[in-house]
């Protein structure tokens, strides 16, 4: 017997034992979640997938996992060097947490700026990555906001010169 099958069995037992207390299994995901995850989102067999970012795989690591809001999961480690610069699920470009404080900077630093007069007329056709709605945006080089959310986690689908005014 190997020292990794000693401690696969030691991890079943404290499993078993803690199963109820503070974790419970999610038949769905196949894994063992905190009691504050009840309400996650489920993904069928989320956890037997490599991480997005190290690509080790997750099911059999030793170390420390994070749920993330759009079900994907990631190390823990990974997920704390990864959102140094990144507000986005790898995977799904969801946002990873509550961003109404940074789209509310977007909204006053936009209300401020001043588009070339050639400019303001421009609209964008984008979708949401949050809501997974399409709409229709003010031209803008960088920032398009989803009508439906607020968000600001968008991409361009289009772009045309259509007076902004006039529906989809």
């Amino acid at each position: 017997m190997t020292l990794r099958d000693s401690m696969s069995k030691i991890t079943l037992i404290f499993h078993t034992f803690c199963l109820g207390v503070d974790f419970f299994h999610c038949m769905k995901c196949n894994c063992c979640l905190g009691m504050k995850l009840t309400e996650h989102k489920c993904r069928e067999k989320g956890l037997e997938t490599n991480c997005p970012i190290c690509c080790d795989f997750l099911f059999t690591s030793s170390a420390a996992v994070r749920a993330l809001p759009c079900g994907h999961f990631m190390h823990s480690a990974c997920f704390q060097a990864y959102t140094c610069s990144h507000y986005t699920c790898p995977i799904c470009c969801k946002s990873l947490g509550d961003m109404a404080v940074y789209f509310g900077m977007l909204d006053a630093l936009l209300a401020a700026e001043e588009l070339p007069e050639e400019y303001c007329d421009r609209c964008q056709d984008i979708l949401c990555n949050d809501c997974e709605r399409k709409g229709r945006s003010q031209f803008h080089w960088l920032y398009h906001k989803c009508g439906s959310c607020g968000s600001y986690n968008t991409r361009v689908i289009k772009t045309d010169t259509a007076d902004c005014s006039t529906p989809n």
